[in-house]
C-alpha cells in the first residue's frame, strides 16, 4: 500500500514535469517514508484520543520520534510489523503509567531512566544495515543524542523531584526507556 501510493505520487510529479526521471526513486522513497510516518503518527494519536491521552501522546511522540531518528536500534521487517510494534509500545506505556503510583516509585523511575540514558549514550547511533552512517554522521548523531537525551532527562528529573507536570513528563521518561530497549534489541540481534 505505501509503495503503491509513493509510486503514484512520484509518477504524478514526473507527469507534471515537477521532477526529472532521474530523481524518481529519491522522491518515491521520500513519499513512502512520509506516508508511513503519517500512518504511525495517526495510529498513536488515535490511541491517545481513545484513552484520553492526546497531550500525553504528543509529548511522547515529540521525544520518541526526535530521538529515534538519531539513535537507531531495532527495526521491524516491514511497515505493518513496525506499526504494530509501535502501537503495542504505546499501549503498554499508557497501561503502565495508568497503573503506577508515580510518587511512590519516582526514584525507581528516575533510576530506570538513568540506566536507559546510559544505554542510549553507549549504543547510539546504532546504524541499520540498509542505512550505513559515515564516521562524520556517527559523530554528529552521537552529539545530537547526548544533547537531546541530557535535556529531556533533566526535564524529567526536575519534574519528578518537584512534582511539576509529572503526569505529562512521565511520558518523556517512557520514550527514553523504550528507545534504550530498542537499542538493546538492535544491538543483540545485529
Amino acid at each position: 500500500m505505501f509503495k503503491n501510493l509513493s509510486y503514484k505520487f512520484a509518477n504524478l510529479l514526473i507527469k507534471n514535469k515537477v521532477i526529472e526521471n532521474d530523481d524518481f526513486e529519491i522522491y518515491r522513497y521520500g513519499f513512502e517514508t512520509l506516508i508511513y510516518f503519517i500512518v504511525n503518527i495517526s495510529v498513536a494519536l488515535f490511541i491517545g484520543i481513545v484513552f484520553d491521552r492526546f497531550i500525553h501522546t504528543i509529548i511522547f511522540l515529540c521525544c520518541y520520534c526526535t530521538l529515534r531518528q538519531f539513535t537507531g536500534g531495532y527495526h521491524a521487517r516491514n511497515y505493518t510489523e513496525c506499526t504494530l510494534t509501535f502501537a503495542v509500545i504505546y499501549l503498554m506505556t499508557i497501561f503502565i503509567i495508568n497503573n503506577i503510583d508515580i510518587d511512590k516509585y519516582k526514584y525507581l523511575l528516575i533510576l530506570t531512566m538513568v540506566i536507559s540514558v546510559f544505554i542510549i549514550y553507549k549504543l547510539s547511533p546504532l546504524e541499520h544495515r540498509n542505512k550505513p552512517l559515515s564516521k562524520v554522521e556517527k559523530k554528529n548523531y552521537k552529539e545530537v543524542v547526548i544533547k537531546l537525551t541530557t535535556f529531556i532527562s533533566s526535564i524529567v528529573i526536575i519534574s519528578l523531584v518537584y512534582n511539576i507536570f509529572e503526569g505529562y513528563m512521565i511520558y518523556l521518561l517512557f520514550s527514553i526507556v523504550w528507545i534504550s530497549i530498542l537499542l538493546l534489541i538492535g544491538f543483540i540481534t545485529k
